[in-house]
């Protein structure tokens, strides 16, 4: 279901489109945001995944550089979080919600990414990955087979910075064309930075987290794109 339509500053002179990766195409477990909600419940705070994905993300869309010591990312502010929710930043929560691990080891693509993409190949289409990610990417691309099907890929760890950041939607403007869209699943993070960079933006919504936005377009499956 498309929620609205919000057009784009320029017209692109090829079929390009632009993808993020995580819970877009690939599909991560456990969830970034899930340790985090999980522990929380555990320890008796009434939070749902919803708030504790909604302020993540929201403290993840405001930074736009990469901490030296996570190449390609950067370090969840546990502390702002836990304000964002409501909840006092103790120093013994912080500290043991620091201690979870949130990168995932195991990953799958999604069925509706596989179609979306073989189709999108099909009817010659360059599709480009732009990504917030470390160098794991590259053991991602081969464990899934991705270069059948992506184009090319511009990372936060060969750019130096992070979407939202405009930068490295324009690095990929100039690499591989101007888009007609760029679809990725976090508002403040693929919405926001294609906005910044004059880019038509689409949220895949695949939990219905985003329910509330009004003017963003959304879609909750890639087959709604084709």
């Amino acid at each position: 279901m498309r929620e609205h339509e919000n057009s784009a500053s320029k017209v692109p002179d090829k079929k390009v489109v632009f993808v993020d990766m995580g819970e877009t195409i690939v599909s991560f477990n456990p969830k970034f945001w899930q340790p985090i909600y999980w522990t929380l419940r555990e320890l008796g705070y009434d939070v749902t995944e919803r708030t504790v994905y909604r302020a993540v993300m929201r403290v993840l869309g405001e930074d736009h550089h990469p901490d030296p010591f996570i190449a390609g990312l950067s370090k969840l502010d546990i502390r702002k979080v836990l304000v964002s929710l409501g909840i006092v930043p103790r120093r013994d929560l912080v500290s043991y919600l620091e201690s979870k691990r949130l990168l995932a080891n195991e990953w799958t693509m999604f069925e509706d990414a596989r179609r979306f993409l073989e189709e999108k190949k099909k009817k010659g289409y360059d599709i480009v990955m732009v990504t917030n990610s470390t160098p794991d990417l590259k053991e991602i691309r081969e464990s899934l087979n991705l270069d059948n099907y992506i184009t090319g890929y511009v990372a936060s760890y060969e750019v130096g910075v992070l979407k939202p950041h405009p930068r490295i939607f324009r690095v990929a403007v100039d690499r591989y064309g101007y888009p007609e869209y760029h679809v990725g699943d976090v508002y403040e993070i693929d919405f926001i930075g294609a906005k910044r960079a004059g880019i038509r933006g689409i949220v895949l919504d695949r939990y219905s987290f985003y329910d509330d936005l009004k003017g963003v377009e959304r879609v909750r499956s890639l087959l709604e794109l084709l």
